[in-house]
Order: structure tokens, then C-alpha cells, then sequence
């Protein structure tokens, strides 16, 4: 590994076979130890406005949420690391009766990493996918295997193991829920549809933020 890599983050929030939208997102980490180092002053931050030993942060556990609003941890985590970032959040336009679910490796792999292109092309990275049920182990062979086809860059490594506590997912974990959220946001509360609106105004200032038709890919 070199000092230069870039650390590409992917989780995506919804439901892949439901009517509901369907969001994947990439967050691109060009200095792992500043991005830890911001990871650290915010869950100090948010353990001194909670008074609770927050450890990580995950979009579908802290608050403010739709039903109870709360301390504003989400608010900590948008502003003192996200919007530091970059990268991508694509909304899958779910076509007829298509079950994205039979498209996983197309979206979490060649899709997303034909947008990813543009920002990565001859750099190298890691890849960082959030553990998913819905990815086989052929999908992932599938998409380790063509990755760099598909970003043009330097693949030093394909990790399909992220999980709830893993810092570097956290990103795309909250990246993903704020633009569904967003998608979606004729549905939630005034209060609550507030605050997304707030997160989502930050997003879009560093990361490109697109609906896809999946069948353009076919």
C-alpha cells in the first residue's frame, strides 16, 4: 500500500426488492488518518452533547429519527467529518417488476464504478464494501476482478467484510441514509424533514448525487 491510496467506502440504505428507493453511495477518503482523527473529535463531541458513551455512528441509530428527534448527533457527524469529503450517492431507478436484488453486481460493481471513474481514473485505492447479504461470493469475485476496468484505477485491494463498526463505512453508511431520506422526505415530519433538508444541503456542496435507470446498463 502507498501513502497516496484512496479509500473508497460503499454501504447503500433501502431495500433492493420494495418499492422504496434505493440508494447506493461511495465516499472517497483521501487521508485515512485525518478522516480517523475527525471520526474521534466527533464522538467526543457527541458523547459531551448526549452525555451517553457513544462509540460509532450509524444513520439508523443516532438522532434526531422521524419519531423522536433528540440530541442532534447526526448534525456532529455531517458537519464536523462529512463535509469534509467527497464522492458519489446514486438513486437505482427500479424499473417495472425488476428485482434489483438479481442486479447486484451490476449496481455495487460495474455501475458505481463507471461513476466512480471520473474521480479515480490511474490513482490507487482500496475498496471498502459494508458486508451484504446480497453480494454472492461470485458477485464478489465478479466485481474484484473488474473494478479496475470499470475506475481505470490502481486496485490494491477489494474488502467485502465492513460491518456496523467499522469507522470507514460509517461515511457512505450516512451518506446513503440522508439522500434516501431526502428522496423521500414528503413523508416524514416537519421537524425531522428540517434537519435532512440541513445534512442534505451540506452533501451536495462535495458529492455528486444522480438518479440511475438500471436498464441504461444493460
Amino acid at each position: 500500500m502507498t501513502k497516496n491510496e484512496i479509500h473508497i467506502a460503499i454501504d447503500e440504505a433501502g431495500n433492493p426488492n420494495d418499492e422504496k428507493p434505493f440508494i447506493i453511495s461511495a465516499v472517497l477518503i483521501n487521508d485515512i488518518n485525518c478522516y480517523l482523527n475527525l471520526y474521534e473529535e466527533a464522538i467526543k463531541d457527541a458523547q459531551r452533547l448526549t452525555g451517553k458513551n457513544i462509540k460509532y455512528f450509524k444513520w439508523s441509530e443516532d438522532s434526531p429519527k422521524q419519531f423522536k428527534l433528540g440530541k442532534d448527533v447526526k448534525g456532529i457527524f455531517v458537519n464536523k467529518v462529512l463535509k469534509n469529503l467527497t464522492g458519489i450517492s446514486l438513486i437505482i431507478r427500479k424499473v417495472n417488476e425488476t428485482k434489483l436484488s438479481n442486479c447486484s453486481a451490476k449496481i455495487y460493481g460495474e455501475i458505481l464504478g463507471l461513476h466512480l471513474r471520473k474521480y479515480v481514473a490511474s490513482k490507487s485505492v482500496v475498496v471498502h464494501y459494508d458486508r451484504t447479504p446480497i453480494l454472492r461470493e461470485s458477485d464478489k469475485q465478479y466485481i474484484t476482478i473488474n473494478f479496475p476496468k470499470w475506475t481505470l484505477a490502481k486496485v490494491l485491494g477489494v474488502d467485502f467484510t465492513g460491518h456496523d463498526k467499522c469507522e470507514l463505512i460509517h461515511s457512505a453508511d450516512y451518506i446513503s441514509g440522508i439522500v434516501r431520506e431526502h428522496v423521500r422526505k414528503d413523508e416524514l415530519k416537519k421537524e425531522y424533514r428540517q434537519k435532512v433538508e440541513e445534512y442534505f444541503n451540506v452533501l451536495i456542496k462535495n458529492f455528486k448525487i444522480k438518479e440511475v435507470n438500471i436498464k441504461d446498463y444493460e
